[in-house]
């Protein structure tokens, strides 16, 4: 199937010369981009609606740019595409054109969001596994680059023969941010004939998720950072544990800092609440104190009440456990309100691609402790060429977010290719989780590596 045009016209009132700057700050398209160049990272939506009439948002870099003239963006999420914005004079106004791009995957997604997506048809010389992750909504921007990564690892895995002689093909659900659709999403792969399941998405779309799949024998392994939970027969809980990157960020910001005070900003549910548990015990190991916190819904994009009860605290550090677009903007709002001059931030979710959108500037001195940095460490310079060499042009970064995500599958590859029959879920739960711990994924809950990182000039250096 060949890639669909689409073509939508918005006529502004004004020349192009003042068109085209009322784009850049974020007034037509609701446009998110710290300096339009080349390779810059953006957020744009489309005048389009979606299932609720809502625009959607797509997720890229720039790709071309004539300043008053036209825009050229390679996007990434929902579906890859290109959108190109052009400036033509009419009249004593602008005609802005907005050409769109649709593949196959996009033509799916836009089918699922409008309720036209029926299950996928049975295939009996398939494996198939699911992959549950937020192509849209506000967690998008944490999981641009794990779609390809997760390809990349049913790739690995066909490349040994796939899964008892049947190639693996890999399903995607896409959670919107949302847990309700997440847990639609699991049915729908459910239905499709995924008996596992791969989550990188927040702990509530997991959660809600694993919860509609509870009675069934589908495995749920949630890949990335999460604040655990109590043992389940059909759950793997891998990725990073806020208690240990409470510990190896915390005890040093207060050492290097000499400041003792902490005002902890989150989201409201289980993945914030665990994490501001876990790091009130650390504060506590390390004679500091909590002034306050603040928990608000997913897709706030108003913190200055939060900032202005940070500064009435008279806190000297923040642990922010916000998730995606959330943790853009608060990083954001923070810089330009002057905080950023007056304290330190320990982001549990600041991963590459989230930073890439914040910008250099605006999240400069804020730090981050994953398990995985992208370009740190010699023994994921073979999967970070390979992922470089897919396609050509820009591309979001790999973080430890879609990293575990190509571990957990490459993992339960291993876990298969051991055995020569079909394995029961509790069988194959203990071995994907002795394949996790082989691969050194798993060992981040009982005793990770976790490392630290502070973002400095748009990369995080390792300390």
């Amino acid at each position: 199937m060949a890639d669909l045009s689409v073509t939508a016209q918005i006529h502004v009132p004004h020349p192009p010369r003042v068109a085209y700057q009322q784009f850049l700050d974020g007034d037509l398209l609701d446009l998110e981009c710290t300096r339009m160049v080349v390779g810059a990272a953006v957020s744009v939506s489309l005048p389009v609606g979606g299932a609720a009439g809502e625009p959607i948002t797509l997720l890229g870099h720039v790709a071309a740019v004539r300043s008053g003239k036209s825009v050229a963006v390679v996007h990434h999420q929902p579906w890859r595409g290109r959108l190109t914005l052009r400036f033509h004079p009419d009249g004593s106004g602008t005609r802005l054109v907005l050409e769109s791009s649709v593949n196959q995957d996009g033509v799916a997604w836009l089918a699922h969001k409008r309720g036209y997506g029926p299950p996928e048809p049975l295939r009996p010389d398939r494996h198939r596994i699911g992959l549950l992750v937020s192509k849209s909504g506000s967690a998008a921007v944490f999981a641009q680059a794990t779609e390809t990564l997760a390809h990349l690892a049913v790739d690995d895995i066909n490349a040994e023969g796939g899964i008892h002689g049947l190639p693996v093909e890999l399903l995607i659900g896409d959670d919107a941010s949302d847990s309700r659709a997440g847990a639609a999403a699991a049915r729908r792969l459910l239905r499709s004939g995924c008996r596992i399941i791969f989550a990188c998405v927040t702990s509530a779309t997991f959660n809600a998720a694993a919860s509609a799949l509870q009675n069934t024998d589908v495995l749920v392994v949630h890949t990335v950072l999460n604040e655990g939970g109590r043992p389940d027969p059909g759950i793997v809980r891998l990725g990073e544990r806020p208690l240990a990157q409470a510990r190896a960020g915390i005890p040093v910001l207060m050492s290097e800092t000499r400041c003792r005070t902490w005002f902890f900003v989150g989201h409201r549910y289980s993945w914030s609440y665990g994490a501001h548990w876990a790091a009130r015990r650390v504060v506590a190991e390390n004679n500091g104190s909590v002034l306050g916190d603040a928990y608000l819904p997913l897709g706030t994009e108003d913190f200055s009440s939060t900032i202005a009860a940070i500064e009435n605290s008279g806190a000297e550090l923040i642990l922010s456990s916000l998730v995606g677009h959330d943790e853009v903007v608060f990083e954001q709002q923070c810089f330009h309100a002057g905080l950023r001059s007056r304290t330190r931030t320990l982001a549990l979710v600041l991963d590459e691609a989230t930073q890439q959108l914040i910008g250099s500037s605006a999240s400069d001195g804020v730090w981050a402790a994953f398990a995985y940095f992208q370009g740190t460490t010699d023994e994921h310079r073979e999967l970070e060429k390979r992922y470089e060499t897919l396609q050509p042009g820009p591309k979001p970064p790999m973080s430890s977010l879609s990293e575990t995500t190509y571990e957990a599958i490459v993992a339960y590859g291993r876990t298969i290719a051991a055995s020569h029959t079909e394995l029961d879920r509790e069988t194959l739960r203990r071995g994907l989780t002795v394949q996790a711990a082989m691969s050194r994924m798993d060992g981040r809950t009982a005793g990770p590596s976790i490392v630290l990182a502070e973002s400095r000039h748009g990369i995080f250096r390792p300390r």
